[in-house]
């Protein structure tokens, strides 16, 4: 009987293009009919050339089941490939769903999450392809070659019953125990999936333009080559080392096939010495026994299904982990007064927080500048601003209401964030700036509008193709920025985000590939052209933020100081000795 799980494979077929399946089943028919029709029209044959009779009607019907097999079997993969990349599609995209719908993004660095998200869509890039749509079309090849073997048995049990039970039993049994220990060898590659995405990680690195100028210019060629091979070695050794293991242990299976095959020889040929048959008969008895033992054969359907079976399962674990959340209360239309009561949080695995009962005021419509030394919790504060982590004590509230009980989605329409490390997105200018409002109505005015408000003019018109310039390098046409350009791209993203109603905007070290000139002259446009908006400024430059409404001080995980410029100058703390540094050393560079 098929288990739950093969059940369920098959069920997917449904789920893939009716025209693709209809191939398939096609295809598939043709295959598991040919198998019997082969062994009856080989034994006419074969009757004729003894009896001296007409060979040529048999020879004509034994060439056209040859001939429609053989355009079965690659028409049959043609569809086999349509209706698994539907299948494939399908649960990938299911996957990505899952994974986008928690509210934060803690689940991102949970090493069990992130190994099972490799599980439910590994391609195959240091192991082997984990897919259901492969596993469904698998489990329906197998059923193919079953149905021809039991018409084959059919055939054969019409001269030995008992012969072609025995065989189909043994056949059947041998398949189990090579299957089990081949697919035992193959479920062991996921204990090394954490390991296997290491080496997927050295891999990229050496193949990949990120590090391409580093790995180069350090002579570090050997050394992250090496690193890759190690870390391959680490899994890909334990499983040389089963697969030898599995071959000793084939002997049971082999000697079952090697009694079969004697048993199937033997009995249709003492048949015929004796005169119980014909020639006619030892040959079709002899063509059914081989396409009954074909089905005995591991064939590469057996580890498409293990694996995509597997990528159910990994499936499944996500969609239980990630249930779709409820919608929650609404939050206002206008900025809002947010504050931060008692706030503790530290990142999964860490125990030392980053956040240590930060209590924290942001008025609506304020500057709030914030700064400290690396590692006082800036970013983590803006992520948590933002929804994308949870606190573990405390609370983020919205004009009094919980953060944590609000539509985070609503919420996050309310806010734009330029991070430290902004994303490059591989599209057109034009696309770059959108992606922060998609909804909003199509049309460049307003996308130029925040180029201007971002400084980015030069950068538009030095463009080849001005907004419909695709920016990135691997694009006929394409052209890619340096630090300084993609960061004022992220600055009109977040001036576009604005324009179109969010009302906080968060920007984590805005100037960071800003030269001095366009530093100066970023706090006046930015902020001026944002001023309906809640700001929020996060910077190690401190004579880009000395204007705000108000600075604090992040250090011990909360407010160490607060206050405007001229107040934390006055107090001599750690805000003044911070900035008459940074003085001294711009006074020296000058």
């Amino acid at each position: 009987m098929l288990s739950a799980q093969r059940l369920r494979l098959v069920r997917l077929l449904v789920s893939a293009g009716p025209v693709a399946l209809a191939g398939l089943l096609v295809t598939g028919a043709v295959v598991a009919g040919a198998a019997p029709a082969a062994a009856v029209a080989t034994g006419w044959f074969v009757s004729r050339v003894v009896d001296g009779g007409a060979v040529l009607p048999p020879l004509v019907v034994l060439a056209a089941v040859v001939f429609v097999r053989q355009v079965g079997i690659p028409a049959g993969e043609v569809a086999r490939s349509w209706v698994a990349k539907d299948i494939d599609g399908g649960v990938r995209s299911a996957v990505r769903q899952v994974m986008l719908a928690p509210r934060g993004i803690e689940h991102l660095t949970d090493p069990d999450v992130v190994d099972d998200a490799t599980r439910a869509s590994d391609r195959g890039e240091v192991w082997r392809v984990r897919s259901a749509g492969l596993a469904a079309v698998g489990q329906f090849t197998f059923l193919v070659r079953l149905v021809g073997a039991a018409g084959s048995a059919v055939v054969l049990a019409s001269y030995f019953p008992a012969v072609a039970v025995l065989l189909l039993a043994a056949t059947l049994v041998m398949r189990v125990i090579l299957r089990r220990q081949w697919v035992d060898l193959a479920r062991c590659g996921d204990e090394f999936v954490p390991v296997q995405r290491q080496t997927r990680y050295w891999t990229q690195l050496i193949t990949g333009p990120d590090a391409a100028k580093e790995i180069r210019l350090f002579g570090l060629g050997s050394w992250v080559a090496e690193r890759r091979r190690s870390s391959y070695l680490s899994w890909g050794l334990p499983l040389r080392k089963r697969s030898w293991s599995v071959l000793r242990r084939q002997w049971p299976g082999i000697g079952l096939a090697a009694g079969s095959a004697a048993v199937a020889l033997a009995v249709p040929g003492l048949a015929a010495t004796q005169g119980l048959i014909t020639a006619q008969d030892v040959a079709t008895c002899l063509v059914a026994a081989w396409s009954i033992f074909a089905v005995g054969v591991v064939g590469q359907e057996a580890f498409d299904i293990e694996f995509g079976i597997s990528a159910i399962r990994a499936t499944d674990r996500l969609t239980h982990r990630f249930q779709a959340q409820a919608r929650a209360g609404a939050v206002s239309a206008g900025p809002g007064h947010i504050r931060f009561e008692r706030v503790t949080f530290a990142y999964p695995g860490r125990p030392e927080p980053v956040l240590d009962g930060l209590d924290l005021d942001i008025r609506s419509g304020e500057v709030l500048a914030v700064v400290g030394v690396n590692g006082a919790g800036k970013t983590t504060f803006t992520k948590l601003l933002a929804g994308l982590y949870r606190p573990v004590a405390g609370r983020i509230t919205v004009d009094g209401a919980d953060l944590d009980g609000v539509d985070v989605e609503a919420w996050r329409r309310h806010v734009a964030v330029v991070f430290q490390d902004f994303v490059h997105y591989p599209a057109t200018l034009r696309d770059n700036i959108r992606l922060a409002a998609p909804e909003a109505p199509a049309g460049d005015e307003q996308i130029l509008a925040a180029i201007e408000r971002a400084g980015a003019q030069s950068l538009l018109a030095g463009l080849p193709d001005g907004l419909d310039t695709p920016l990135w390098r691997s694009d006929a046409g394409g052209t890619d920025l340096s630090g300084g350009q993609w960061q004022r791209v992220a600055i009109s993203r977040a001036m576009y985000a604005v324009a179109h109603g969010r009302r906080v905007l968060v920007l984590d070290e805005p100037t960071a590939h800003l030269d001095v000139t366009a530093e100066a002259a970023f706090y006046d446009r930015v902020v001026t052209a944002a001023s309906a908006a809640t700001i929020i400024l996060i910077s190690h430059r401190l004579s880009t933020i000395r204007a705000a409404d108000r600075i604090i001080v992040l250090s011990g995980g909360t407010v160490a100081e607060s206050g405007t410029h001229d107040e934390l100058m006055a107090a001599d703390g750690e805000y003044a000795r911070l900035f008459r540094l940074q003085a001294s050393r711009f006074a020296e560079m000058k």
